[in-house]
């Protein structure tokens, strides 16, 4: 969340104390900022497309915790946190259910939202990841009982931010972990349960302002009530573009609703689904 210039983080486990976190009051809309360049990326290193950088004091080889961004085996390239957030964002800028999109934004902002999602993937329909990806280093974190966000990215308006993550973030899944995910969300509805690690990698990258500011001209932030599925739903729309969450949920429901083949996407729990 925007706190300060410095720092921006994610919560889904204390929706009160966050909303209670951030400064602008609920229903404003976020001033737009003088019309931004697009970046630059000077690092001669870049020349391939890239994940973002595992940088201190997360392991890539522990499996329980950084080797879960990255693939499972070499034979499982769509696993991993990294993998999982790039999927998500492939999904939403090709195969885009329109009815799931108008949940969590303006159909007049389509573009937009299409905009931002294909330039962190690298642009002129790439899906493997933008170079700059490489510029964000993951660091760990230590979990605070006063602030549980498990993700935070930092120098959000800088070529080289942070996102920090904590052992709570390490508790999301991968897309492959419930092999009966299909069929529980078409019987249950809308879950916390379908938000996967790499929904909160995506969630963060929508922060980094330096990358995408020449698209939105503004900040996308955590707005007050904005938090999960039912806030990103319920969310004045007008202000969905600027809210890192509404692009969480949309890609994540979108995602879901692709693969299980259940156009439309998904309804509240205990709500009956009607038409076809």
């Amino acid at each position: 969340m925007h706190i300060t210039k410095s720092t921006v983080s994610l919560s889904v486990l204390s929706f009160t104390a966050l909303s209670a976190a951030l400064p602008a009051p609920e229903g404003s809309s976020p001033k737009a900022i003088a019309e931004r360049a697009n970046p630059s990326i000077n690092n001669k290193a870049l020349l391939k497309r890239a994940a973002p950088t595992i940088g201190a004091g997360i392991d890539p080889n522990d499996p329980h915790r950084g080797g879960r961004l990255l693939p499972k085996s070499p034979d499982q390239p769509t696993t991993g946190g990294f993998s999982n957030a790039l999927e998500l964002m492939s999904y939403a800028t090709t195969s885009s259910d329109d009815a799931v999109f108008r949940k969590y934004f303006n159909p007049g902002d389509k573009a937009t939202v299409t905009a931002i999602f294909d330039r962190l993937l690298g642009g002129d329909g790439a899906t493997d990841g933008a170079a700059a990806l490489a510029n964000i280093q993951v660091i760990a974190g230590e979990d605070d009982p006063d602030d549980p966000a498990p993700a935070e990215l930092k120098k959000f308006d800088e070529g080289e931010p942070n996102l920090v993550m904590t052992d709570d973030a390490f508790v999301y899944p991968d897309r492959d972990d419930n092999a009966n995910a299909c069929n529980e969300w078409a019987a249950d509805g809308m879950s916390q349960d379908m938000y996967l690690l790499g929904s909160v990698l995506l969630h963060e990258y929508t922060h980094w302002d330096w990358f995408l500011g020449s698209i939105h001209n503004g900040e996308i932030i955590d707005q007050p009530n904005g938090y999960g599925w039912e806030g990103a739903r319920a969310l004045d729309k007008s202000l969905a573009v600027y809210n890192a969450d509404s692009y969480g949920w949309y890609a994540t429901e979108n995602f879901w609703t692709i693969i299980c083949s259940h156009a439309g996407g998904y309804n509240a729990p205990g709500v009956e689904k009607r038409g076809g």
